[in-house]
């Protein structure tokens, strides 16, 4: 299922595979985000990581108070203002998930010893007890289940987890269980896993609904990401709690990450802006031998109906070490190979002792397999799946237009795809088709009114294309004074006023455009240096006074 040619990659030569690959200056068009914790809240943390490629923050509320949280969430909108980028925020839930509860001190385990999970919670956590908030706990286990128990379950170290097994069932509310490896067991949080048991708890605990309506109401974000997602009626409720807040532009990613997921993918993903593959969790219910096949398909679907696919735990050894192993390094780059469109770091970030030079790596990776990719292969297998070939079957404007101009920049071997938006469709079904040079989207804000006050829309939009592989959006400057009498020549100037500061292109490179003109959907092909940019600097210099305010209350 990968875009990839093997004898494409055997015709190189290997002393030009060592040499530093093309696009120099320019990041990956894969993008990276970074939970955001401990190691990873400082305003000077923030702004390397932006500086380093991290196109959206991750806010874990599995952990942590809403006032820890708010107060990373100012140091992050500080550092967007000061280095002048967008970054996406993204609010995942706590969810189902079970966790140890009152550990006060490192639990040491050996193996083969005995230990109890229990359902009390005023029980203390110790070498000989776990308590847990799964009720009733007996009545869902039988001997044999499999349990694993660690800091963000595995960091690849066997001594920071431990994998266990049911011996013996003693009481509604306890389990006896078998250890079977050493380990000490510490930090912010000990989660659970129980293999191929239901899990009795709710998707949205109570806490999860307030959390979204204060913390998530308050600071409008981009992304909800629901945990542990089992069923579309999920990201249904999902939604109707979002509009309860106020918050119908934010978009909903739902994170797969046990086998109800995998069994509801359809119906889950149907209803969903993109999907996280949590292979952390995941991984426990699915067996290792079929992890690779899981990955690839629900990759290639979220492809074929254009939702933002994202990836998880793919370089733990970086949260102690400064440098990925082989066999990590690879699986970056396969992911990037099966379609995913970005990487998500959780410890490496949240409490890694490395999380600026965990994004660069990943990047460098990513980068180094785009080169491999092959988009015209990926280009006719998606037209091929969709009927584009066939001559029974019609494309919607939207998807014509945007395949139309993938193929125009191949054919041509142009160097940027230009498209004007105010949702972001049109950038991210440019991105499904994988074209091999980045996608410059301006968002166009528009003015608004909640009835209360006036304000610009558009900075949401933009954070929202990060996700998609290769966008790279900008917000336009609200449309006021004379350039509205020239809009679509002053739209087309600003953007390639951008893509030079940008360095996605230069005079003697060819883009391709799609914008509207006069009520109709055109696309063209121009050349950078034929388009007059000197008019552009004075007057975004004359608008940022009057525009500065709305723009600056974003993140961005």
């Amino acid at each position: 299922m990968n875009s990839i040619e093997p004898i494409r990659v055997l015709n190189r030569k290997l002393d030009s595979i060592l040499l530093p690959s093309g696009r120099e200056g320019q990041h990956a068009m894969t993008k990276v985000i970074c939970t955001l914790g401990p190691n990873s809240r400082d305003t000077k943390v923030l702004e390397a990581l932006l500086d380093a490629g991290m196109t959206a923050a991750r806010f874990d509320f599995s952990w942590g108070s809403r006032q820890y949280h708010q107060e990373t969430l100012n140091n992050l909108r500080k550092a967007c203002r000061n280095k002048r980028k967008l970054c996406g925020v993204i609010m995942d839930t706590k969810g189902p998930e079970i966790a140890v509860l009152n550990v006060r001190n490192p639990i040491d385990l050996k193996e083969g010893q005995e230990i109890r999970i229990s359902s009390d919670p005023s029980l203390n956590a110790s070498s000989h007890t776990l308590p847990v908030n799964f009720p009733d706990i007996g009545k869902y286990l039988r001997p044999g289940n499999q349990a694993f128990v660690g800091q963000y379950l595995f960091t690849g170290s066997e001594t920071t987890s431990t994998y266990l097994t049911v011996r013996e069932v003693a009481s509604d509310t306890e389990v006896v269980c078998i250890c079977h490896n050493a380990a000490r067991l510490e930090g912010v949080m000990l989660t659970v896993h129980f293999s191929g048991v239901t899990n009795p708890i709710p998707t949205f605990s109570d806490d999860d609904v307030e959390d979204i309506m204060t913390w998530g109401k308050k600071n409008e974000i981009d992304f909800l990401s629901i945990s542990f997602c089992r069923s579309k009626e999920d990201v249904l409720y999902a939604r109707e709690l979002l509009d309860r807040a106020g918050l119908k532009g934010t978009e909903i990613l739902s994170k797969i990450e046990n086998k109800d997921g995998l069994l509801n993918f359809e119906g889950i993903i149907t209803h969903s802006y993109g999907l996280i593959l949590s292979r952390g969790n995941l991984g426990i219910d699915v067996p290792a031998e079929k992890m690779f096949l899981t990955q690839k398909h629900v990759l290639a679907q979220c492809n074929m109906l254009s939702k933002a696919a994202i990836i998880t735990r793919v370089v733990d050894t970086m949260t102690d070490a400064p440098r990925p192993t082989r066999a990590e390094a690879t699986d970056v780059a396969n992911a990037v190979l099966d379609g995913a469109d970005a990487i998500m770091l959780g410890a490496e970030t949240l409490r890694g002792k490395f999380p600026v030079e965990s994004v660069s790596t990943v990047l460098s990776i990513c980068k180094e397999a785009e080169q491999a990719y092959n988009h015209s292969s990926h280009y006719k297998k998606l037209m091929g799946a969709l009927g584009g070939y066939d001559d029974k079957v019609l494309l919607s404007k939207t998807e014509s237009l945007a395949s139309s101009a993938v193929r125009a920049a191949d054919k041509t071997q142009a160097d940027l795809i230009i498209c004007f938006t105010q949702s972001g469709t049109s950038a991210r079904m440019i991105a499904k088709y994988r074209p091999p040079v980045p996608i410059l989207t301006i968002v166009i804000p528009t003015l608004v009114s909640d009835k209360i006050k006036w304000r610009f829309s558009g900075g949401s939009q933009a954070r929202q294309c990060l996700l998609y592989r290769g966008v790279r959006p900008v917000l336009g400057e609200p449309l006021m004074g004379p350039q509205k009498s020239n809009l679509d020549d002053y739209l087309l100037q600003f953007a390639v006023s951008k893509a030079k500061e940008l360095n996605l292109a230069k005079d003697g490179n060819y883009a391709v455009v799609t914008q509207r003109i006069g009520g109709s959907d055109v696309l063209k092909i121009v050349l950078i240096d034929e388009i007059d940019t000197t008019s552009i600097g004075p007057q975004l210099k004359n608008q940022r006074t009057s525009s500065q305010a709305a723009i600056d209350t974003m993140v961005q």
